[in-house]
């Protein structure tokens, strides 16, 4: 199963034009039964079932449902749902690891999204109602996709992922709802950081992994500020989460600076410098398993500097 590692980062497309035209195979079977509409809670909880049924069918764990992860899906879903279009980067500009952690999480999450193509600006439903069909036909248009092109299929069977973030949106006027998977991996606690940060700021990045995870190391990248999209590059942007530009390791690797670990804690202290360049900065934590010496990134939080 493929996953974030130093060398590379897995780019998940929006896929709209597969999301627009893929048929669905004869095989299927249908959704879990739902006949009646679903209120929003009652959708985030199908789309979990949904998410569950297929993992168990792959021999994975479930995953459990996480408040923060849904409360960024929902960000997602109203944003696609009232400007029209199926992507990752938001309509004002901003990337799913920006909304989750702008939405209090501190985790590694990585988005399936799926809505209209038409970008039509619309009103939203104030008390939506979903068709459990509908969303279950999205859902599985990412089950149906086929390698290369499979990114949203291989997330939800992502062994790694353990909680699950739904968002979902009705806009008004027509009929098709609007859904964002956000998948967390949740193996550690970490400090908060600041949202907004300005020269001479240091940046005190702390926490304690989870078993049976070990430290790893500590990522620090800068990408531009987001800004609006304009209406023609809202469909389908391709999407590539952040590679950091510096890694720093534990003492007796080579790194501009040694993280401290006792155990499974780490800290280690980062100075932004006295002119730090406006941008979006990435804090990345990668830990790897027992006996591996492959990294993978579970936790990636957003500061901005302006």
């Amino acid at each position: 199963m493929r996953r974030i590692t130093l060398r590379q980062t897995i780019a998940l497309s929006a896929c709209a034009a597969a999301l627009a035209s893929s048929a669905l195979p004869r095989a299927w079977a249908g959704p879990p039964a739902a006949a009646k509409p679903l209120t929003e809670a009652e959708a985030e909880r199908f789309v979990l079932e949904l998410v569950n049924r297929d993992r168990k069918k792959a021999g994975l764990s479930a995953v459990a449902l996480d408040a923060t992860a849904s409360k960024a899906g929902a960000r997602h879903a109203r944003d696609m749902a009232a400007k029209g279009f199926t992507g990752h980067l938001g309509s004002d500009g901003s990337t799913p690891e920006q909304r989750y952690s702008e939405s209090g999480g501190s985790d590694f999450v990585q988005e399936n999204a799926a809505c209209l193509f038409d970008t039509v600006e619309r009103d939203l439903e104030r008390k939506p109602l979903f068709s459990a069909d509908k969303l279950a036909r999205l859902h599985q248009l990412f089950m149906a996709e086929v390698p290369p092109n499979d990114g949203h299929r291989r997330n939800i069977l992502n062994p790694l992922h353990n909680r699950l973030g739904v968002g979902v949106a009705q806009p008004s006027e027509v009929s098709q709802p609007c859904l964002s998977e956000e998948f967390v991996d949740d193996y550690g606690d970490y400090a908060p950081l600041p949202r907004e940060a300005k020269g001479n700021t240091t940046l005190d990045v702390e926490g304690t992994i989870a078993e049976p995870l070990t430290f790893g190391g500590v990522g620090l990248g800068r990408t531009p500020l987001p800004e609006p999209l304009p209406r023609e590059r809202l469909n389908g942007k391709s999407y590539r989460i952040p590679a950091p530009d510096t890694l720093y390791f534990p003492a007796g690797f080579k790194t501009p600076k040694p993280v401290k670990v006792d155990g499974r804690h780490f800290s280690i202290e980062l100075e932004l410098g006295k002119k730090p360049l406006p941008g979006s900065y990435a804090v990345s934590v990668w830990a790897k398993r027992a006996g591996s010496p492959e990294l993978f990134m579970i936790s990636m939080r957003t500061l901005v500097v302006r």
